[in-house]
């Protein structure tokens, strides 16, 4: 097993020299000139609940440009995944702003609510639309609590995850919400008791 060391910028024994973030992943390029193998390129994935980088699919070569070679083509597949992903959102890209939002109050619960994701802190690739509007359903944060943990489903992705309270811009407008949202939260909503009652079920 790898562990990366943050602060060394490291994994394993292997001095991170370069990455690029695209997408889900970042693809890596680490060098240990006295390892058998001494360039490595790795991926780091992020998706986990406390996002940190957990090195994957590690290929080890004396080649230098054949790791490079390596390097490259994983770049542009995390390119070329991003697209595809990105191309199935048939509506307007432009990021929402607090214009568009209900200003939010930190200590009041947001919990039901669609709010708004900053997309600024974003990496370009994110900076779209379908990443900010998310129907928040827990957290210290999302409660007001003194937390920050905001745990819900992004209406574009169906996904299930975590942000930040001060990373919320506020709650949507009803009038500036997109018909594509719309539709994205009726179908969650619907989904829900579904979901409780096969919780339930597990649980017992």
């Amino acid at each position: 097993m790898m562990l990366m060391n943050d602060e060394k910028r490291m994994i394993g024994n292997y001095a991170v020299e370069q990455s690029i973030h695209i997408g889900k992943k970042e693809v890596v390029f680490c060098v240990d000139k006295r390892a058998e193998h001494p360039y490595v390129v790795c991926y780091c994935d992020y998706n986990n609940p406390f996002s940190a980088p957990w090195p994957t699919e590690a290929v080890g070569t004396e080649d230098y440009l054949e790791a490079m070679q390596l390097f490259c083509d994983r770049v542009q597949t995390q390119i070329e995944q991003t697209r595809a992903e990105q191309e199935k959102f048939k509506f307007d890209p432009t990021p929402f702003t607090v214009a568009d939002c209900i200003p939010d109050m930190r200590n009041k619960s947001i919990v039901g609510k669609v709010v708004v994701i900053n997309a600024e802190p974003k990496r370009y690739e994110y900076q779209h639309a379908a990443y900010q509007l998310v129907l928040a359903e827990g957290g210290n944060g999302a409660t007001g609590g003194r937390g920050q943990a905001v745990f819900g489903t992004c209406l574009a992705t169906g996904e299930h995850s975590r942000w930040e309270r001060y990373d919320v811009l506020g709650e949507i407008k009803p009038e500036r919400m997109p018909q594509w949202a719309k539709d994205a939260l009726k179908t969650i909503q619907k989904a829900q008791p579904v979901k409780a009652a096969k919780q339930k079920e597990m649980e017992r």
